[in-house]
């Protein structure tokens, strides 16, 4: 096994984008029956790369990427579940190929050929666009200049780094508050007035899920542009949390699920932690894995990664004055609220449930409701269950609606996409201004 994972790296050092993936096929998982629901857990291994769970309960037909070495063994794992054979995607290879394809097309119109100075020229004066999917340092470009527009406002947007990558990019994070009548109050003043309420937003800590990174982009248009959201909270919003593993996404393997860090007795064979795995709660027990070649690896220990020590850095800073941590992902239309890794709900149950509903009445797309266990099965080392467990009391995943296949969203779906999250988070906003401000 060792030796395939080698051949696998030194292969990707020579390899096009995605070559990794010829030959990987999807399958189409529907569980018919709760019992076939409940031994779902059969068909998990390091090398079956789930990117949408079948889920009984609500209908919810999965998607399961599976390399050529185990498709035997899946198939007879299928079997044994009573599960039919539904081969979703022949060659995942092709299939991301044919997107790329589509995204350069769909961007470029009829002018291919258009490739001058002058087309670049004009590039650079286009502004920022949130409803495209971006570089890393075109992000960081446009959140710069965010800042230097609202420098001289009574909204301060600041930019943060927090320390650097294994890939030495800039890790940051957004916080923005307003100063309207501090420079008029007296020290008094400054004293009393009582410290506002914090929501923090994070996107991106799976790095491929590309669509979570617009959506917090729009987050933070639409709190600048509502001045009613600055007035009486303020704003934490982490727009990429995993840098080193988007790039990735963008230059070499296009479903990767990990940093780029190099800290495991296989640094430069499997390099990357799975960051949603990587926190301190009920760490490496459940859907999570000890291999550094698995997508699910939970890292050396707790916290090993960068990522997740800012995380913890700023819990530890805010504390209870974070009273609303929503985190962006994609599995496909749900709100979801702790506990991910045990089969119960933290005492909040009731409080996330009515807040969830208000959530999702708002929304275009139906979302669906519940625990995170109930909805994706047990999962250890969560960032939604750290922050419940460090007493941040309204603790949201929010897993936009996404394309048929689960993981690749067009461009020209995006707006609607993230208008739609934007209504949730603005619901959730509304309650944490009526119950703490």
């Amino acid at each position: 096994m060792i030796l395939y994972y080698c051949l696998i790296f030194l292969l990707s050092f020579v390899a096009a984008k995605n070559e990794e993936y010829r030959g990987y096929r999807v399958y189409n998982i529907e569980a018919d029956t709760e019992s076939q629901q409940e031994n779902i857990g059969l068909l998990r291994s390091d090398l079956i790369d789930f990117w949408r769970k079948p889920i009984y309960k609500y209908g919810v037909i999965g998607k399961a990427m599976v390399p050529p070495s185990h498709f035997n063994w899946f198939e007879e794992q299928l079997e044994k579940l009573g599960l039919a054979r539904d081969v979703y995607i022949e060659d995942v290879y092709e299939y991301l190929n044919k997107a790329d394809i589509e995204i350069r097309s769909s961007r470029n119109g009829n002018d291919d050929d258009n490739n001058g100075d002058d087309d670049d020229d004009d590039q650079e004066k286009t502004p920022f666009d949130i409803k495209r999917y971006h570089r890393y340092d075109d992000i960081l470009t446009h959140l710069r200049d965010l800042q230097a527009k609202y420098q001289d406002t009574t909204t301060k947007l600041k930019l943060v780094e927090f320390g650097v990558t294994e890939q030495n990019r800039h890790l940051v994070y957004i916080k923005v508050t307003n100063n309207i009548n501090n420079s008029e109050e007296g020290n008094n003043a400054k004293e009393e007035r009582k410290e506002k309420p914090i929501v923090l937003i994070e996107a991106a800590i799976n790095p491929r899920d590309w669509i979570t990174i617009p959506a917090a982009l729009n987050v933070l248009e639409n709190i600048l542009k509502e001045q009613y959201y600055v007035e009486d909270l303020e704003w934490i919003v982490i727009p990429v949390l995993n840098p080193d593993g988007y790039e990735y996404t963008h230059t070499n393997l296009r479903l990767w699920q990990k940093t780029r860090s190099t800290n495991s007795h296989l640094a430069h064979i499997c390099p990357g932690v799975n960051i949603n795995r990587n926190f301190d709660l009920d760490w490496l027990h459940f859907d999570s894995s000890s291999s550094p070649c698995s997508h699910l690896f939970a890292g050396t220990e707790p916290f090993s990664e960068i990522e997740t020590q800012m995380i913890q850095s700023l819990i530890e800073e805010y504390g209870t004055r974070i009273k609303l941590y929503i985190s962006l992902q994609n599995n496909g239309g749900y709100i979801s609220y702790p506990w991910n890794y045990e089969k119960a709900a933290s005492g909040m149950f009731r409080q996330h449930h009515l807040l969830g509903l208000d959530m999702i009445k708002t929304m275009n797309d139906a979302y669906n409701l519940d625990a995170g266990s109930v909805i994706f099965d047990r999962a250890s080392g969560t960032s939604s269950d750290y922050a419940r467990e460090k007493e941040i009391l309204y603790t949201f995943n929010i897993d936009v609606v996404h394309g048929e296949d689960g993981v690749l969203i067009p461009e020209e779906d995006i707006g609607e996409i993230v208008d739609d999250v934007w209504k949730a988070v603005s619901v959730a906003a509304d309650e944490m201004i009526r119950l703490y401000s």
